[in-house]
């Protein structure tokens, strides 16, 4: 019962961390936008146009990493896969439950091949539309 634990534990670990990282990072630039205009207003050097600026860019969610929820996500069932395979390699698969093991390792490669075709299969798509919007 540990070792499950410990499995969770790393794949939850592997997931979250980026994506915590992430969120921290973007409040912490919105707040030091927001501690840079305080200082200037308070220093009367702020003008009206970047008042209008920072009202609009204020508006917006506060920046993030492009791609990482799909990256996040691709890779943990990578993880997940891997984990599998290691304690089957480990611990070894017993006789009565290998029909399941193998199901489940299938069902995971399966999930683990379509994640990857979508992960990179997209990637154009999203060049192309980058490309698009900016012209």
């Amino acid at each position: 019962m540990e070792i499950i634990l410990i499995y969770v534990a790393v794949v939850v670990l592997f997931a979250s961390l980026p994506m915590i990282l992430d969120i921290c990072l973007a409040y912490w630039s919105l707040n030091k936008a927001r501690n840079l205009l305080i200082d200037k207003a308070s220093l009367d050097k702020l003008e009206l146009k970047e008042l209008q600026e920072f009202v609009k860019e204020i508006r917006n969610a506060p920046p993030g990493i492009p791609g990482l929820a799909r990256a996040t996500m691709a890779l943990t069932i990578i993880v997940i896969m891997g984990v599998a395979v290691f304690h089957v390699l480990v611990k070894g698969a017993p006789g009565v439950n290998s029909q399941i093991i193998n199901n489940l390792l299938s069902m995971l490669a399966g999930l683990l091949a379509a994640i990857t075709g979508f992960y990179f299969g997209g990637k154009p798509v999203e060049k192309k539309m980058k490309e698009g919007e900016q012209k």
